[in-house]
């Protein structure tokens, strides 16, 4: 099964050109047979840091998902995209999973950088989704430096952790190089696939942020990476049968092991 991450160049507040730089990634995924695509944090809406330019573009919202969900009606391929959203007066920065024409997931971030606390709420539960083989656990951004986030996803049975970041500042190759650091060891101690992808273009403060896409597998090994500007990709091949094996083995599955009855008052 083919696996993508990809970044496109996400124009603040410009809903229109961003999905159809999406629509357009996913029609070639779908030439390249790829069974599940992952876009960055805030793709469709690109990353906004207003109350009021997050209300303009959720009047946008139905339409938009509207054409999302008749594109996700005719392909094979479950995606993930981000938008905000608004529930009882609070803001949300949420991620989105289609899937046959049908919203069947969505992720709201659950842990926010100080800036991000101004604008939006935080999420208070932790999931994973199934979507055919996979059993995907998302996260945001701040969301993958909380290594505990992963390990709740891998006890749900997660054997993807997809990453999306709208991370800002550094160059590609120099934000590949940080991002290594820290996800490998998220697959390699959870024996899950990670994808991850940083959004491309500027923020509406007009910060550079620095397009990404890697792929890593349960292993802690970079299968695939891409830096190139403006709009990216990388695709490999999810083969089901190694975090599996990883899970059937007496050393390789670490979490099996973790002593949660010592480890939880360090975290009361």
């Amino acid at each position: 099964m083919k696996i993508a991450a990809a970044y496109i160049n996400s124009v603040p507040g410009n809903v229109s050109a961003n999905l159809q730089e999406t629509l357009k990634m996913l029609s070639y995924f779908e030439k390249e047979q790829v069974r599940f695509a992952l876009f960055p944090e805030l793709n469709l809406s690109g990353y906004i840091t207003s109350k009021e330019e997050i209300k303009k573009l959720l009047k946008l919202k139905t339409e938009l998902f509207g054409q999302l969900q008749q594109f996700s009606k005719n392909t094979q391929i479950v995606f993930a995209v981000g938008f905000p959203e608004e529930e009882n007066g609070r803001f949300y920065i949420t991620h989105f999973i289609f899937e046959k024409g049908e919203i069947t997931g969505k992720h709201r971030k659950t842990h926010l950088s100080p800036t991000e606390k101004i604008i939006f709420s935080e999420e208070n539960r932790i999931k994973a989704f199934k979507a055919g083989k996979l059993i995907i656990g998302m996260q945001l951004c701040f969301e993958t430096h909380f290594p505990e986030i992963s390990y709740a996803q891998a006890k749900q049975g997660a054997n993807l952790l997809a990453m999306a970041f709208a991370s800002p500042k550094e160059n590609g190759k120099e934000k590949l190089e940080r991002f290594k650091r820290h996800l490998c060891a998220r697959a390699y101690d959870n024996a899950c696939y990670v994808l991850a992808c940083n959004l491309a273009g500027t923020t509406s403060r007009g910060t550079t942020l620095p397009g990404l896409a890697m792929i890593i597998d349960p292993k802690g090994k970079v299968l695939a990476e891409e830096t190139k500007a403006a709009n990216g990709y990388c695709i490999a091949d999810f083969k089901t049968e190694m975090p599996e094996r990883i899970h059937q083995s007496k050393m390789a599955w670490f979490n099996n092991f973790k002593r949660n009855e010592i480890l939880r008052q360090f975290y009361e």
